[in-house]
């Protein structure tokens, strides 16, 4: 929100986004269950990714600082999510419902985890033919790749947002007049 404390359109689309995030996150977790994705949730999901990738176009071009260190810190731990289940399913961890369970079940509904195997589990399937576990493990690898890029991403557009707040336009040629 700005200064005035009025919400701009800005504000509307993050909060639309993020309601966006938590429905198609339920969402891809149901339908995984089944491994039975029907096009309403492949419709539902692009337009996630598509809100994410404007999201991250968006906070390259406007990102304050402190969004930017909340969102670093996000993905930081949407990576740590995708590594530890990747750790359970490795150590064969996940075999009955506990509260562990379900309260890593509940956090993963906060990062791009379930949206993000629901594209690698097609990607896998159709590409190469991998069977189940298989698919889901190298689902979670990528998973773990993409989060961790965007952490990179982001760290990158922080430290560059801080630069400018404290010496100007870091862009070459950004604020000069003639």
């Amino acid at each position: 929100m700005g200064d005035n404390k009025r919400w701009s359109a800005a504000d509307f689309a993050a909060l639309l986004w993020v309601a966006l995030h938590f429905y198609t996150s339920v969402e891809a977790f149901m339908y995984s269950l089944h491994q039975n994705y029907s096009s309403r949730i492949w419709v539902l999901l692009t337009v996630w990714l598509l809100g994410l990738l404007a999201l991250d176009a968006w906070l390259y071009a406007a990102g304050r600082p402190g969004l930017l260190r909340f969102v670093k810190w996000y993905w930081v731990f949407s990576a740590a999510m995708a590594a530890a289940v990747i750790l359970a399913a490795e150590l064969d961890l996940i075999h009955d419902v506990n509260g562990i369970l379900v309260f890593g079940v509940l956090c993963t509904f906060l990062t791009p985890l379930n949206q993000l195997l629901a594209f690698t589990w097609l990607l896998f399937q159709w590409m190469a033919g991998l069977p189940g576990m298989v698919r889901y493990s190298g689902g979670c690898g990528a998973v773990l790749f993409v989060c961790v890029i965007h952490f990179i991403y982001f760290a990158w557009l922080h430290r560059r947002a801080k630069r400018r707040e404290a010496h100007g336009p870091v862009d070459p040629g950004a604020g000069t007049v003639e």
